[in-house]
């Protein structure tokens, strides 16, 4: 099919070959080319005047808008937690679970250490252990 963009009716033969996709390309032209803007711009009174090319129009613009539905890439955070299995679900996505293996293992460590022992390091793990308990 051959394109005349200065003939209103071979710009609406060739946008009902492929509405949604012809119909923004024609908008984007009517934009930068002012040389065709008139035979666009009659093209789409055409094609609003006719029913049938109406509800191509419709049907066009709802599959156009529905594809452009916005996907959002996952957070650095978010793509970390997957990868390291921690994705559960969970309100606080994951962070209970990094928590909780924290947690164990700080028990673990203080199991191994003298409860009698009063140094500077020493207390401040008791400090830190008994903040996590709360």
């Amino acid at each position: 099919m051959l394109l005349d963009l200065n003939d209103p009716k071979s710009i609406v033969a060739w946008w009902e070959v492929f509405p949604e996709r012809h119909g923004p390309l024609l908008a984007h032209w009517a934009q930068r080319r002012p040389d065709v803007r008139g035979a666009i711009a009659l093209a789409s009174q055409m094609i609003r005047a006719n029913p049938r090319t109406a509800t191509l129009m419709r049907e066009a613009e709802l599959r156009r808008a529905a594809s452009e539905v916005i996907q959002v890439p996952p957070s650095h955070d978010e793509q970390l937690a997957q990868e390291e299995g921690l994705e559960t679900g969970h309100p606080y996505g994951g962070i209970h679970e990094v928590v909780g293996v924290w947690s164990e293992q700080d028990r673990h460590h203080h199991r191994d250490h003298d409860p009698d022992d009063d140094s500077p390091a020493a207390r401040d793990e008791r400090e830190v252990e008994e903040a996590m308990a709360c």
